[in-house]
């Protein structure tokens, strides 16, 4: 096993085990925003419609876009801190350990909180908005029970002056629901990410560097093999698997 698959696993096993436990509450309450998101946006389309048959002149859909765009760039802002701060584990910890570790982990950390606040201001006049409308865009989307409780869900968390966290470990379980509904968003990110870096890779020449460590099909395969079992048994499934590999190699060449 190389070096560098060792100290991603000693980071998974110790502090990165911790750091992920502790942002998972920022990956849920942002999958429950962006669900609600979902259906201000729809809301947004309809009423533009309707304003526009009953030629209306002050625009309630402007006034969402606007709070909708508000909320949309916060909750961005905070989603791309949990992905720095995810990023930076396996960038500092495994490999490049940052020159001031002290002073670059609280950093990311001020950052994370400074965009938090943030989002809970804008969420907070936003789902006022929702409230103040909300049989209005029930009626017009004939929404449903899930989406219902969704939307009742964030209003009654961002009402008060401090979110209300209690109020929305009520709703976590809606949180799987909106995780089906977005996979094709999140794979189409994943295979474009990929496919760039991919790319950059060979015509930077940077490719050759995975070349010797030895990173090809089959060092994959061994590696999604090996991480089906605990991570006691990783190194010794991983080791047994690209030794059967290489052993098959040897006889192939002799061959």
């Amino acid at each position: 096993m190389h070096e560098l698959d060792k100290a991603i696993f000693e980071v998974f096993t110790g502090s990165g085990g911790t750091l992920t436990a502790n942002l998972k509450p920022y990956l849920s309450l942002v999958l429950e925003v962006y669900g609600a998101f979902k259906i201000i946006h729809r809301f947004i389309q309809w009423r533009k419609k309707e304003e526009e048959r009953r030629n209306l002149k002050r625009s309630l859909a402007l006034t969402f876009q606007k709070k909708l765009d508000r909320a949309r760039n916060d909750l961005e802002k905070l989603a791309d801190d949990v992905s720095y701060a995810f990023g930076a584990l396996f960038i500092y910890s495994v490999a490049i350990p940052p020159f001031e570790p002290k002073e670059k982990a609280r950093d990311i950390i001020k950052q994370l909180e400074n965009d938090y606040i943030e989002m809970t201001k804008s969420m907070k006049e936003l789902m006022m908005l929702v409230k103040k409308h909300e049989k209005m865009i029930v009626s017009a989307l004939e929404l449903y029970g899930t989406q219902i409780l969704l939307l009742e869900g964030l209003i009654e968390a961002f009402e008060k002056e401090k979110l209300d966290i209690e109020a929305l470990t009520d709703y976590l379980p809606l949180i799987a629901q909106e995780m089906q509904k977005t996979e094709k968003e999140r794979k189409a990110f994943s295979r474009e990410l990929s496919k760039g870096i991919g790319k950059f890779n060979s015509t930077s020449g940077l490719i050759v560097i995975n070349h010797a460590l030895g990173i090809n099909r089959r060092y994959k395969r061994c590696f999604k093999k090996a991480a089906r079992h605990g991570f006691k048994e990783f190194s010794q499934k991983f080791n047994e698997c690209r030794f059967k590999v290489t052993l098959r190699n040897v006889k192939k060449n002799k061959s």
